[in-house]
């Protein structure tokens, strides 16, 4: 509007007395708005102009004792105009800056999302494949039910996480049943693959359940993609020294030095086509969150092994001491 152009090309301060006695020039009066001449209270104009931009105006009140302004009133208003502007550029960027750390905080929730959607399509692939040759098995049908409703739930889950709603927060740490946790996680899995789980099932460890589950989940399918079909993947359940251990062991094509130390936990990066390069970046990050740490030992051509230690149950639970000694 010519409002905006003439004080963004100005940055005058104007005294509304002169415009009501049409004492300003035609480029001025086009500029100021007739609302402002028709209020009687309005008495000066100032621009907020910051750098190149014109962040505003502010329409001063009629002071109690009315009078012209001087050179020093004119300095001084500029002044006061300018410290306005910029802080209200600083306002604007803080909210544009807090835009980008909430589209940033959605594209990550939504990336790992995408990861475990992809698992869930291999899982439901693999049903689907598998029902052509076993849909009138009884023990077939049953595990299908299962891992379509396992499926659903998990789903569920996933739009819950990523709406903007979801104000939920982790559980705290706190002693749960390892094997029980480990048992629950293999079961749909492992009517579509082999698993094998052993150690000590009735170890506690410190964890919140949810997050090691989606942790676990990653690390068992990562190891199912990498072995051959009839290749067993095992979980074992230790207790070493004080500290309990879930180590996740595949036989497949393993990794080299090199991939550990400067691309495995890297995010988007991934050696399997149509790989998101999420799920070992997103496992260390909720096991470390839980206070745990994960560790892997791989050769080319002989497997992989990635451990999960979490903190021990004794000193958070001594009740717990006889069954994590068991």
């Amino acid at each position: 509007s010519e409002t905006i152009a003439y004080f963004l090309k100005t940055g005058r301060i104007l005294e509304l007395s002169a415009a009501r006695r049409d004492d300003v020039p035609d480029e001025e009066a086009r500029a100021i708005p007739e609302w402002m001449t028709a209020n009687p209270r309005a008495w000066v104009v100032v621009p907020l102009i910051h750098f190149d931009t014109l962040a505003g105006l502010v329409v001063l009140d009629r002071p109690i004792l009315d009078r012209e302004l001087d050179w020093e009133d004119f300095d001084l208003l500029r002044v006061a105009g300018r410290q306005v502007a910029s802080y209200l550029a600083e306002a604007k960027g803080q909210e544009a800056l807090s835009d980008v750390q909430h589209f940033d905080e959605f594209n990550r929730r939504f990336a790992f999302i995408m990861h475990d959607i992809k698992n869930l399509v291999s899982q439901l692939s693999l049903v689907s494949r598998n029902a052509e040759r076993h849909i009138g098995n009884p023990a077939f049908q049953r595990d299908m039910l299962a891992t379509l409703d396992n499926s659903t739930k998990r789903m569920n889950d996933l739009l819950r996480r990523l709406s903007q709603h979801n104000k939920g927060r982790p559980e705290e740490p706190r002693p749960i049943p390892l094997g029980a946790l480990v048992d629950a996680v293999s079961a749909p899995k492992r009517a579509h693959h082999p698993i094998v789980i052993s150690g000590d099932m009735s170890l506690f460890g410190v964890a919140d359940p949810s997050r090691l589950e989606q942790a676990l989940g990653h690390l068992i399918q990562n190891a199912i993609d990498a072995s051959a079909p009839s290749d067993p993947v095992t979980v074992h359940i230790a207790l070493v020294g004080d500290e309990p251990r879930i180590s996740i062991i595949d036989t497949g094509i393993g990794m080299n030095s090199d991939f550990i130390r400067e691309q495995l936990f890297k995010p988007f990066n991934s050696t399997k086509e149509g790989g998101f390069g999420i799920g070992a970046y997103e496992a260390r990050t909720l096991i470390l969150a839980m206070g745990g740490r994960l560790d892997v030992k791989s050769r080319v051509g002989k497997g992989c092994t990635f451990t999960i230690t979490l903190p021990t149950a004794v000193a958070a639970a001594p009740s717990l001491n006889e069954d994590i000694a068991a």
